[in-house]
């Protein structure tokens, strides 16, 4: 749920100070078509005068929208409720006063970077790399591929583990030209730096970046 906004703070010490009060932007989640209501997580948005912006809390906006409410992409031209991808980059108009959420009268599709739109594959630590499992089924990972595969790796990178999903903002599958789940990919800060299907691939490789 939504909420007021913390006490200010310096911005440069807050990466989300670039965010404007009247422009309540945020991360498409899921829409419910019964209720008419969207789902969209500004946690960003909501922190942008944090004095500890960087903690895990989330912020969570559920509003109502209606056959009143204007849907369109960025540059101007309309857009459908059902072409919204879940990861997508939202502007939401008016932003929300407190508790009251309220209706959205604008729902506006921006346009994302490449930052934004492979920001859960790629790492976000300078001197590491990440690995990222991407599984259908969790019932069907083998226990393998689990935490306990990143202890015998050095360097010791960040892990992910994430379910593909086909209405996802970016399709892995397709762009990571992916014939089989689960894989393993290996990330650096800006690209795509290894793929296999096998857990001895991985080790070999990260052997090799060490030799």
């Amino acid at each position: 749920m939504a909420c007021g906004n913390p006490p200010s703070t310096n911005d440069e010490e807050n990466p989300n100070s670039h965010y404007k009060d009247d422009e309540m932007i945020g991360t498409f989640l899921e829409v419910n078509e019964t209720k008419q209501l969207i789902e969209v997580d500004i946690s960003e948005w909501a922190k942008r005068d944090a004095e500890e912006p960087t903690t895990d809390e989330g912020y969570l906006y559920r509003g109502k929208y209606s056959d009143d409410t204007e849907l369109r992409y960025e540059d101007g031209s309309p857009a459908l409720l059902d072409e919204i991808k879940r990861g997508q980059k939202l502007l939401v108009n008016p932003p929300v006063q407190g508790d009251d959420e309220g209706e959205a009268e604008e729902i506006v599709l921006l346009d994302m970077t490449y930052e934004e739109k492979y920001a859960e594959v790629l790492s976000h630590r300078e001197d590491d790399l990440k690995v990222v499992v991407i599984y259908e089924n969790s019932r069907t990972m083998p226990s393998e591929l689990d935490e306990r595969m990143l202890e015998k790796l050095d360097p010791t990178p960040v892990g992910s583990w994430i379910e593909y999903d086909e209405d996802y903002v970016v399709d892995y599958k397709e762009e990571f030209e992916i014939k089989e789940f689960p894989v393993i990919l290996v990330f650096d800060r800006q690209e795509l730096l290894f793929k296999t299907y096998e857990r001895e691939e991985l080790e070999k490789y990260f052997d090799e970046l060490e030799g």
